[in-house]
């Protein structure tokens, strides 16, 4: 679901791309977030709390929380509402801290 039109805002979308999410080929725009991408697509939870596994959804959209860190492109620990999505790459929901070994 994406926003089409709005009162005040305008939206210049840049060309369509693909990526992927958990292996399944999704579409985005070139100058969108990652999460707003994965939003439009459907993608609600975008992690689970360390301790009771609860799922977590988008949330400051700033980069302040935690709530939003996902594996691109096999770094983790990746702020996926201010890290803008690019052709061709790939997204993975990250288990666990992301603790690279």
């Amino acid at each position: 679901m994406r926003i089409q039109e709005h009162p005040i805002l305008i939206f210049e979308r840049g060309s369509k791309i693909t990526f992927t999410y958990n292996d399944m080929l999704l579409e985005g725009y070139e100058g969108e977030t990652i999460a707003a991408a994965l939003h439009a697509a459907g993608v609600r939870v975008l992690s689970h709390s360390h301790e009771k596994h609860r799922p977590r959804g988008f949330f400051c959209a700033i980069g302040n929380c935690s709530s939003c860190l996902m594996e691109v492109d096999g770094e983790p620990n990746v702020r996926i509402c201010v890290e803008m999505v690019k052709d061709g790459m790939a997204v993975r929901t990250q288990e666990g801290k992301g603790d690279i070994l």
